[in-house]
C-alpha cells in the first residue's frame, strides 16, 4: 500500500514530465534529497544508464523496445538496470553473440572499455572469429548455442553470393554514409530485413576495390 501511495504521489509531481533530476524534484516537492531518493526507490523509479545516472523516470512512462531499451531525447534507460547489466543482458538475449559495434549502436555508447572489463570479471566472454571479436554469454550451454548459431550463419553467408539487389542497397548505404563502419552499414540493412553478413560485405567491397583489405576488423 505504501508503494502505491509513493507512486501515486510521484505521478502527480511528474505531471507531464517524462524524466526528472533530483534537483527538479526538490524544486517541486520541497523536501530533503534523502526523502526524495526514498520515495523514488519505493515507487520503482528507473535511473538513466547514461548522463551519470542523474535522471529518473517512473515505471509506467517508458515504452521499452524489444531489447528492453527506451530513450527520451538523449537520455537512455534500460529495464535491465545499469550499463553493465544492460550489456550483459543484451549479449545473453542474442541468439548468435554480438559484435562491439552492434552493442554500441543499441546502447548509443562506445562499449569497448566496458566489454573488456566485463570479460576480465568473467561476466561475459569473447571469441575472435573471422578476424573480429564476438561477445557471448558466460553461461556454458547458452555460449555453445550462440557460437554454433554464429558459425552456421557465417558459413551460410560466406557460401551464398549476394544478389544484385542487396549489392545495390549496400552501395547506396556506403555512398550515403561513407564514414560509417562496415558493421554499421550491415546493421542498417539488417534492420530492413536484408540478409547480408559483414564478411560478405567486406568481400564484396574488396572484390570491387571499394575498400582495402585489412587483416583485423574490430
Amino acid at each position: 500500500m505504501e508503494k502505491i501511495t509513493e507512486f501515486t504521489y510521484l505521478t502527480t509531481i511528474y505531471g507531464n514530465e517524462k524524466v526528472m533530476t533530483i534537483n527538479d524534484l526538490k524544486n517541486r516537492m520541497v523536501v530533503s534529497e534523502i526523502t526524495i531518493r526514498r520515495k523514488l526507490k519505493k515507487s520503482g523509479a528507473i535511473t538513466s544508464y547514461n548522463k551519470n545516472g542523474r535522471f529518473y523516470t517512473l515505471p509506467h512512462i517508458p515504452k521499452f523496445d524489444s531489447y528492453g531499451l527506451w530513450s527520451h531525447n538523449d537520455i537512455r534507460f534500460s529495464k535491465h538496470g545499469n550499463l553493465n547489466q544492460t550489456i550483459i543482458q543484451l549479449i545473453n538475449q542474442s541468439s548468435s553473440g554480438l559484435h562491439a559495434e552492434v552493442i554500441g549502436e543499441l546502447i548509443a555508447y562506445q562499449p569497448h572499455s566496458l566489454l573488456y572489463k566485463l570479460c576480465i570479471k568473467s561476466a561475459i566472454q569473447r571469441e575472435k572469429l573471422h578476424g573480429r571479436y564476438v561477445y557471448f554469454s558466460i553461461d556454458e550451454q547458452l555460449y555453445k548455442s550462440q557460437l554454433n548459431k554464429y558459425t552456421s550463419l557465417q558459413t551460410q553467408y560466406i557460401e551464398d553470393d549476394i544478389s544484385c539487389i542487396i549489392a545495390v542497397r549496400l552501395l547506396i548505404e556506403k555512398i550515403r554514409r561513407p564514414k560509417y563502419s562496415l558493421s554499421h552499414l550491415v546493421g542498417i540493412l539488417h534492420r530492413e530485413n536484408i540478409k547480408i553478413s559483414e564478411l560478405q560485405a567486406k568481400r564484396f567491397f574488396e572484390k570491387h576495390g571499394i575498400e582495402k583489405k585489412t587483416p583485423d576488423l574490430r
